[in-house]
């Protein structure tokens, strides 16, 4: 018997089998959001100090925050995370932190601007605002750092 496709002309559809993910690819991004959770901790308490009781303007407070974080999931990002693909050397883990740097640009430029903007533009609280600002750069973070800034190297890069 013809399905009522075949009887139409076009060939039955066959289903699309979904695969999940590769289990090292959820483990590597269980640990990258791990560390990140720590990175919001940082960040935020940071912020707190600074613009609180030590009375920063905002946008300094958030720059310092913002800049520790990074220091801190990039060093444990590269010592958890990503260890396996990590060649030794301080030339390899300079050029892994400068690449770091420049993929976490956009999260830095994005966080900063996005606290002031959102605490002074909008009347949103500066706390609110920042935990905001932080998940609005964390997909692009987390796709370069695996792409780019941690992807595997010979011991000679």
């Amino acid at each position: 018997m013809e399905s009522q496709q075949e009887a139409r002309g076009t060939p039955p559809v066959a289903p699309v089998a979904l695969e999940p993910p590769p289990s090292s690819l959820v483990r590597r991004g269980l640990k990258f959001l791990t560390v990140g959770a720590s990175g919001v901790l940082v960040n935020q308490g940071l912020l707190l100090l600074l613009h609180g009781p030590l009375r920063w303007p905002l946008a300094a407070a958030s720059a310092v925050a913002v800049e520790s974080s990074i220091l801190t999931n990039f060093t444990l990002n590269n010592l958890w995370t990503w260890r396996d693909q990590a060649a030794p050397g301080l030339r390899s883990w300079l050029a892994r932190a400068l690449q770091y740097h420049v993929a976490t640009l956009p999260s830095f430029l994005t966080n900063v601007i996005g606290v002031v903007s959102l605490a002074k533009a909008f009347g949103i609280d500066y706390r609110i605002a920042n935990v905001l600002a932080i998940g609005a750069g964390s997909v692009v973070t987390y796709l370069v750092s695996d792409r780019w800034v941690f992807r595997k190297r010979s011991a000679a890069a």
